[in-house]
């Protein structure tokens, strides 16, 4: 009669469940209730937002059509959607593989801090909210930044495939917004990204990824990205279309998606606006100019805004009717020990990592 089965050693991108509830009030630090505070903040300052981009752009809905303003509508919370996914599988590669409704519910939550100006809040958010599900801070903040910095060449890469057919204007003039894109391209090489990781580590005092991010994982949030960035564009060319614009075909859908890319790009480099207000549209307005004069290209600008906002309401919406429920996720061990979770939980989170012992 053999003994217990040896438990096999876990993949790069393989992770082991554990049974993590909310954390009890008693153990809730200023940390968890400034996020909360943030966050309510955020939700304020949102509000406050949809009313001003309403208040823009009531007057002049009456020139799209409603088949245009919903799909749109639609393409847009289908892209929010696809950044969910990639922000999933980098987490998956980082060792903690969630649940889809804890990803849905942390994303989406925490993103609503990135109308707090400044980049910090939605991490900060996330961190905070992934340790309902037993991830640690650490991962769920890089999972966090790369999807971030990910954005940026997925974003240039589309504008670059599109826009020297469409609209090289807007090259010319937001050339600095695809210049830092080979930067973040290098950064985001596995190799490279790996040492950079384990001087920050070092220097947060904090233990080092015990499996370093791959090639893999990052690829696949970069195609969800890619995506992300084909809906948002699709959405543009819904919006577009309805105002009799001086092109058509292929050509004007390559123009919607760079122009887009190449927007969100710019708006997301100048960090000290909240979410790219205000250089997003700018971008648009200019980029859009071989196909749309300047008023109606500020309209499509408007309104794509505005829809963005509603796709973010909607998924923060989604993401808390998603409370956790005490349901499975996948984590690490070292996850439960980094997010502070020791003792009985922690023990039994890793017991149901164990294999059964074998019967034959």
């Amino acid at each position: 009669m053999r003994g217990p089965a040896a438990a096999p050693a876990a993949g790069p991108d393989e992770a082991r469940p554990a049974e993590e509830p909310a954390a009890p009030a008693a153990r809730r630090g200023v940390r968890w209730w400034v996020v909360r505070a943030a966050l309510v903040l955020a939700a304020a300052l949102l509000v406050v937002a949809l009313v001003g981009q309403w208040n823009d752009v009531r007057d002049s809905l009456g020139d799209l059509t409603v088949l245009g303003v919903v799909g749109s509508g639609v393409a847009t919370t289908l892209a929010v959607g696809a950044t969910v996914l990639s922000w999933r599988a980098v987490l998956a590669g980082l060792g903690a593989l969630l649940p889809l409704r804890a990803a849905v519910r942390i994303f989406c939550v925490g993103q609503i801090g990135k109308y707090i100006p400044g980049s910090v809040w939605p991490v900060l958010a996330q961190m905070e909210l992934s340790r309902d599900y037993g991830v640690s801070r650490p991962k769920s903040a890089l999972a966090s930044l790369v999807v971030l910095a990910l954005a940026v060449p997925c974003g240039g890469l589309a504008a670059a495939v599109t826009l020297p057919f469409s609209s090289r204007d807007a090259l010319a003039d937001y050339w600095w917004a695809l210049a830092v894109v080979p930067v973040f391209a290098v950064v985001l090489y596995p190799p490279v990204l790996a040492r950079l990781l384990t001087v920050a580590f070092r220097l947060l005092r904090r233990p080092p990824l015990t499996e370093p991010l791959t090639a893999r994982p990052i690829a696949v949030g970069a195609g969800w990205l890619l995506g992300s960035f084909a809906c948002y564009g699709l959405g543009t060319w819904l919006l577009v279309r309805d105002l009799q614009p001086e092109v058509g075909g292929a050509r004007l859908v390559a123009l919607c998606v760079g122009a887009y890319a190449l927007a969100w790009t710019a708006g997301f480099l100048v960090l000290v606006l909240p979410a790219g207000a205000g250089v997003r549209e700018a971008v648009l307005v200019l980029a859009l100019a071989p196909a749309l004069p300047s008023g109606p290209s500020t309209l499509i600008a408007l309104v794509a805004r505005l829809l963005a906002t509603v796709a973010d309401i909607v998924w923060a919406l989604v993401g808390v009717a998603l409370r956790p429920r005490g349901e499975a996720v996948a984590s690490r061990p070292e996850d439960l020990a980094a997010s502070g979770q020791t003792g009985p939980r922690a023990g039994g989170a890793a017991a149901v990592a164990q294999p059964a012992p074998s019967n034959r």
